[in-house]
């Protein structure tokens, strides 16, 4: 992530939410029905939807505050996939309400990543961004996802690449649940979702411009 440490010097982070799937303490939702399958097991919580056309997430609450800068991170494993155009990641942003969502996902083939702010029925797009220029992923291991959110800008990335940067006033922010999303005829499982609040302070950056012209402020 070396665009933030050359854009702001990180002063305190505190984490608020380190779920390592020992127990389900944070209430995540589990459920066993025909359409779809979620529970915690082995140190892991098990994500499957079997369902032909619906979308399903898993919230907890991330303990965040109105402004605060933040990372949310994860690692997930696909563990099976009949759709490989279907996509998988996190949500955030949202309330109990749950009409707008924040998603960042990739696709089951590795070669497509979204970010967006949605309506929850899909209905409206009111922010979307697609990325199809991402290195090669190993989507037979761990994929890291991690949403920095930093002064007024997020930051989205996968395994350390940079997927995306946009003004914080392109996303929801009626809440502060997080989750994971799956989308139909996939299967998942993560080991790991962090939840941090950070204190940062931006750096004196040098333009390119005030470089070529030799002048520092």
């Amino acid at each position: 992530m070396h665009i933030i440490t050359d854009l702001y010097q990180v002063d305190n982070t505190q984490s608020l939410l380190l779920e390592n799937f020992t127990n389900n303490k944070h209430k995540w939702e589990e459920t066993n029905i025909e359409s779809e399958k979620a529970f915690i097991k082995d140190g892991y919580y098990w994500m499957e939807n079997t369902s032909k056309s619906r979308w399903n997430y898993y919230k907890t609450k991330s303990y965040l505050k109105k402004g605060d800068d933040f990372i949310i991170e994860t690692y997930i494993e696909l563990e099976k996939k009949e759709d490989a155009f279907g996509h998988f990641g996190l949500v955030w942003g949202f309330d109990e309400e749950r009409k707008y969502l924040n998603r960042f996902t990739l696709s089951a083939d590795g070669k497509r990543a979204l970010i967006m702010h949605f309506e929850k029925n899909h209905h409206i797009d009111f922010h979307r961004f697609q990325n199809r220029k991402l290195p090669q992923i190993d989507l037979d291991k761990m994929i890291r996802f991690s949403i920095v959110k930093l002064s007024d800008y997020f930051y989205f990335f996968i395994n350390k690449y940079k997927v995306y940067m946009v003004h914080e006033s392109v996303f929801c922010a009626n809440g502060f649940f997080v989750g994971y999303y799956i989308e139909p005829q996939l299967s998942m499982k993560s080991n790991f979702f962090e939840v941090k609040k950070i204190k940062a302070r931006s750096l004196d950056v040098v333009t390119g411009f005030q470089q070529l012209m030799g002048k520092q402020n």
